[in-house]
């Protein structure tokens, strides 16, 4: 059998990226093959929980190599069970307390870090999880015991352009946070149960909002609401990309808080709205919020609807004559994804239909894209 050139297998195993046990396979059939197999068997590692650890260690002990393929890092339900437990404090470090330094070190490509449901209570210096080619981190549900041990957290990855937040929780406010120099995240995320004051008093004084380019927020509550809006007032100048939840319950009519606008959204460019439509319920908040947008930069809208009530929630009509006025004229795209929710008494097709009609000067220009949120990869209509 005469060699496959290098540029061809490396080819053809990337059309394997899906299949583990192929790579694995690819891996363990000639040397040749090993790098591009590796490159995507390890691309991605999770640890599901703490039992996974220790034979990853174990791994990269016996090859040191494979932690240079690393690039993303998910670790999940990683708690000490020694620490989580009533009674004396060990005297000494942990194995679970020095693991995720100790694979840290071994992974020096990596770039999108994960903690989910995390304890980081087990660690008790959180310099250990230093990382510099660390670009993008994600913590969700995270234990923490001083809330200055977040801040302690971010700045131990000092070149982070993404930042997503969401549900942490932490047991003391006694110690002041450490006056470390921070990264400068263009992304930022919050996710739920980010309704602390002491988080937005952080973003900024951290002047997370001079450097935020693209920024993902939810509002459940006004509570909320009165935290996430100043900040986007804050942001504003230099916010190029908005994604905005809205899961406002409770009232027959969901209006726009005060404490919200887009008025200093100066360079917006993109925005995104995602929102439900309950059953007897109008949403004039969604006009009102982009009659405060008084700028001329702004290109698309983007409307992710979950449809539980009728579409005539919203008010196309005034819609439609806020996107015609002088200060959209910039706007090229109008999506819609509908999530149809069992009991809408509709097909899409109506749907699609309603909102078609309603914009119907910007469907002839050919900027709206209605899409079945239901469908793989929201394919529009």
């Amino acid at each position: 059998m005469s060699p496959v050139p290098f540029e061809l297998s490396d080819y053809i195993i990337d059309f394997l990226h899906t299949e583990p046990k192929a790579l694995a396979a690819c891996a363990l059939t000639c040397r040749a093959w090993t790098p591009a197999a590796r490159f995507h068997q390890f691309h991605s590692v999770i640890l599901q929980n703490r039992d996974y650890v220790t034979p990853f260690q174990r791994l990269l002990h016996t090859s040191p190599d494979v932690g240079w393929y690393v690039r993303q890092l998910t670790v999940a339900k990683f708690v000490d069970v020694a620490k989580a437990t009533p009674g004396p404090a060990p005297q000494f470090p942990t194995a679970v307390e020095l693991a995720l330094p100790q694979i840290f070190m071994q992974i020096p490509s990596l770039r999108t870090l994960s903690l989910s449901h995390v304890d980081l209570n087990c660690i008790s210096d959180l310099t250990g999880l230093r990382h510099p080619s660390v670009a993008a981190l994600t913590l969700s549900y995270c234990q923490f015991n001083e809330f200055a041990d977040i801040p302690a957290l971010v700045a131990c990855f000092p070149h982070l352009t993404d930042l997503a937040l969401a549900g942490l929780t932490w047991r003391e406010e006694t110690r002041p946070c450490a006056l470390t120099p921070l990264p400068t995240p263009r992304n930022l995320d919050f996710g739920r149960g980010m309704d602390s004051e002491l988080l937005f008093a952080w973003f900024e004084a951290a002047g997370f909002h001079t450097s935020v380019t693209h920024l993902t927020a939810r509002c459940a509550s006004h509570r909320d609401a009165d935290l996430v809006g100043p900040f986007i007032k804050l942001a504003g100048p230099s916010l190029q990309e908005l994604d905005l939840d809205w899961s406002m319950t409770g009232d027959k009519t969901i209006i726009l808080p005060e404490s919200v606008s887009l008025s200093y959204c100066t360079a917006l460019d993109k925005l995104r709205l995602r929102f439900p439509v309950h059953y007897s319920t109008s949403v004039p908040w969604v006009t009102s919020l982009l009659a405060t947008l008084d700028v001329a930069a702004v290109r698309s809208i983007s409307c992710d609807i979950r449809l539980l009530g009728h579409i005539d929630s919203l008010d196309w009509d005034g819609l439609a004559n806020l996107l015609s006025s002088e200060g959209y004229r910039s706007l090229k795209k109008l999506r819609f994804a509908v999530n149809l929710w069992p009991g809408v008494h509709r097909d899409f097709e109506e749907v699609d239909g309603h909102i078609r009609g309603h914009l119907a000067s910007f469907y002839q220009k050919g900027m709206v894209q209605v899409a079945n949120a239901k469908d793989d990869g929201g394919t529009c209509a």
